[in-house]
């Protein structure tokens, strides 16, 4: 049965992390195709107005001097490289656009341009940007352009840092740069001679993005999120139920065998006693016949017990009290008398001092004889000791008197602590002699105690003994005349 609950909680485990990697995976890819197709509303805008502030320039205002300075100058010296020497020419054009991207990084003034946009346009996002240059081509006499700089290649003169997938990176701080948020994309050029064309874009985006695209996919996360946490509960829920039924189902098979036992030994006897009866040389032998008798009736007497214990189990879930005020001390006093009676030969040391006041409490006391003789039961059974000593005392408290029974037994742990109080539970220690039980002593001490609107606590240590704390509210009118026991 252990390994069919392993093999359960692994198969349920598995198939909650897969349906999990189910979920994380459709809402990554929900996410992915919402982030591609998420528009910035105010992209538009602020597309429009950098193309009216960079109007007859390029990249940035005053962009296009600060390229003419650079590039115009070279244009003999290219000539001459690129008709004279094809293969120095990659070189030197790679060094040419290196410079070009500093000097425009050192004078990029493409932040303040921004921030005067969404001043004037009234946009109050935050927002990531990036100024990206897509390809540089250079025209000497002929028609033809010649290309200085393409972002499908890859340079190794150019520091890889500058070489973004869109093209070189001259300015900004976005760095995911995609079509949906470009907001501008121009191209630059001339007809005339010795000239150069330039392509390049401008990006802007918001900088919480990732929120606002998360925020379109609330829908769908917090219904996947909802049902997945529901599948795990419901399977916490069903494994604890499970794990409770088969520890209740062990139990009961434990009842049943041990109440087989029990109702077998006493059946056993009786049988063979009676068949010596029925043998007529017992028959002539008076002591043999009241030997015999004597052991037909204890075995009955054993029988009737048997039977009850049973029969309270069915009770016990509805237990119907009788109540009568009496003095609790007076109760203990007696029930202790006729155990000390039955168990004179077990070596049993009982210690009750009863108080000088009475201490009256409305109780029935067929279910409180019952109750404290299961709770004695317990206190000698599990006492491996030779003189096994229980202590009885009632402690009057504000507005309760507190039962307390403390033996010297061998003590219970945390969880047998837990469980002492469960129907058919049963502990099962090492002791010199086996315990007998039906698992069910304890438990009807807990219905009892519930019934009578009491509480009820332990307190144990393994090998040193148990405390049974019986807390009995009381009323203020303590004046009443006790019944006796004697007039029960």
């Amino acid at each position: 049965m252990k390994h069919s609950i392993k093999l359960y909680v692994l198969t349920a485990v598995i198939c909650i992390v897969a349906l999990a990697i189910v979920q994380f995976l459709l809402l990554y890819n929900t996410y992915q195709l919402l982030d591609s197709r998420f528009n910035y509303q105010e992209k538009g805008r602020i597309g429009e107005a950098y193309n009216l502030a960079i109007a007859d320039d390029k990249l940035f205002p005053g962009g296009q001097p600060l390229l003419d300075s650079l590039i115009i100058p070279q244009y003999p010296y290219l000539e001459n490289i690129y008709k004279t020497n094809p293969r120095r020419f990659d070189t030197v054009a790679q060094q040419l656009v290196n410079h070009i991207i500093q000097v425009l990084q050192q004078h990029e003034n493409a932040d303040s341009t921004l921030k005067a946009i969404k001043a004037a346009n009234g946009v109050k996002d935050s927002l990531l940007y990036a100024v990206c240059i897509h390809r540089l081509d250079i025209k000497f006499k002929e028609n033809q352009y010649i290309n200085l700089y393409n972002r499908f290649k890859k340079y190794p003169l150019i520091p890889a840092d500058q070489q973004h997938e869109k093209g070189l990176y001259i300015c900004g701080n976005l760095h995911q740069l995609t079509q949906n948020n470009a907001a501008s994309s121009l191209v630059a050029n001339s007809p005339l001679p010795y000239s150069y064309s330039l392509s390049f874009s401008f990006y802007a985006d918001p900088y919480n993005r990732r929120t606002l695209v998360l925020r379109q996919m609330r829908y769908t996360i917090l219904p996947g999120i909802l049902t997945l946490l529901a599948v795990i509960t419901l399977f916490g829920i069903t494994l604890r139920k499970w794990i409770h039924q088969k520890h209740l189902s062990d139990m009961k098979s434990d009842f049943i065998n041990n109440i087989s036992h029990e109702f077998n030994t006493p059946i056993t006897a009786i049988m063979v006693a009676n068949k010596n009866i029925q043998n007529e040389k017992t028959l002539d032998n008076k002591q043999s016949l009241v030997a015999l008798s004597a052991i037909i009736h204890r075995q009955a007497e054993r029988l009737k017990l048997l039977v009850e214990k049973v029969i309270n189990v069915a009770a016990t879930d509805q237990l119907q009290l009788k109540l009568s005020r009496y003095d609790l001390q007076e109760l203990i006093t007696e029930i202790l008398a006729i155990y000390r009676m039955n168990t004179s030969n077990k070596g049993i040391h009982f210690v009750f001092d009863p108080q000088p006041l009475p201490a009256f409490i409305e109780t029935d006391t067929f279910h409180f004889t019952t109750l404290l003789q299961n709770i004695l039961d317990n206190a000698v059974k599990y006492n491996d000791h030779l003189q096994k000593e229980v202590i009885l005392q009632v402690v009057p408290q504000k507005e309760a008197l507190h039962l307390v029974i403390k033996d010297n037994g061998i003590g219970m742990d945390a969880y047998t602590q837990r469980h002492i109080f469960e129907k058919f539970y049963r502990h099962q220690p090492r002791l010199s002699k086996p315990t007998k039980g039906l698992g069910l002593g304890l438990y009807y001490v807990k219905q009892c105690v519930d019934t009578h609107g009491w509480t009820i606590h332990v307190d144990s240590v393994p090998g040193v003994g148990s405390t049974f704390t019986i807390c009995i509210p009381t009323k203020t009118n303590t004046h009443e005349t006790s019944h006796s026991a004697a007039g029960r």
